[in-house]
């Protein structure tokens, strides 16, 4: 039994080129390039007179690009210092404390525990290290 040969898609390149270079642009998009290039000032002028004149779009449109949203923003939570594992309760209070009371989100909630969590990972490793280190003391031999 044979197996159906595929089609190849587009003209295949010929051996040793492998296509576009990265960061090359489409032909398309080269020639709205040139074509704003030379009007990008009136454009933008023409932009900012319509979001003064009450364009909801246009303003929306200035102010997403001169004033775009933060990805992440300072948290309101009074988190005590995790010096060792004895304190991550308390520091695990005052995250759902936060969250209960709204001053921060379920997402954020999350992310702090995961700092928590780190915290907790570190404390461990410095625990054990610390641990081995006694041992291998305890194992050497007294002069």
């Amino acid at each position: 039994m044979t197996t159906p040969l595929r089609k190849v898609r587009g003209r295949p390149f010929k051996p040793g080129n492998s296509g576009r270079p990265p960061g090359s642009k489409n032909k398309i998009t080269q020639i709205v390039e040139q074509l704003a290039a030379g009007h990008a000032e009136r454009l933008f002028q023409k932009v900012v007179e319509l979001a003064e004149a009450g364009d909801v779009a246009c303003l929306r449109m200035m102010l997403d690009r001169l004033w775009p949203p933060r990805k992440g923003q300072p948290l309101n939570v009074n988190m005590p210092p995790i010096n060792d594992s004895q304190d991550v309760p308390a520091a695990i209070v005052s995250i759902w404390t936060a969250l209960r009371e709204g001053r921060i989100t379920p997402d954020e909630a999350n992310a702090l525990s995961g700092v928590v969590d780190r915290s907790i990972q570190a404390i461990e490793l410095n625990d054990m290290m610390r641990r081995i280190e006694n041992l291998e003391k305890a194992r050497e031999p007294t002069k």
